[in-house]
């Protein structure tokens, strides 16, 4: 059973476990362990600064649970752009991903948003692909050896008659 909610500070340890192991385990092609580009992208990724996002009112940061245990963290700013989406090694394909993204769907909806955007890494394309994401510019270096290819989504509104 996958349950979504809006994240809370007292997640900040386990979600930023996960945020670390995610991007250390799992994004390890992007990153290919060069040891400065881990450095930077994980540098922000403490409990800290994950109680200061949840703290801005411009953000809303939501976790997935299965069976209890946390299993991804996604935040999304008022602008439109996903700020972080990840997943814990080993829940990846279990519908964890899709849940927290049409969390942020939803809040990006009642904010008046028309499109999302965001920047992805290479192991991800697919998965924001399938979610309806295209590609709107040519992928960019970001710390150091990882690449990220920019995206957006346009927002289905409902239309009223």
């Amino acid at each position: 059973m996958i349950a979504v909610r809006q994240a809370k500070p007292e997640d900040a340890e386990s979600a930023v476990r996960i945020v670390r192991r995610s991007i250390t385990e799992l994004c390890a092609e992007d990153h290919q362990d060069d040891a400065k580009t881990l450095d930077y992208w994980l540098s922000n990724k403490t409990p800290a600064h994950f109680r200061s996002w949840l703290a801005d009112q411009s953000n809303f940061c939501a976790v997935a649970e299965i069976d209890d245990e946390l299993a991804g963290v996604a935040l999304l700013h008022r602008s439109g752009e996903i700020r972080l989406f990840y997943l814990a090694p080993g829940m990846q394909r279990r519908g964890a991903g899709k849940a927290l993204h049409a969390a942020l769907e939803e809040r990006a909806k009642e904010w008046g948003l028309e499109k999302l955007h965001l920047n992805s890494t290479a192991l991800a394309r697919p998965f924001y692909e399938a979610l309806g994401y295209q590609s709107t510019d040519v992928a960019k270096p970001h710390f150091g050896v990882l690449c990220c290819q920019p995206y957006e989504k346009i927002l289905q509104t409902l239309r009223q008659s």
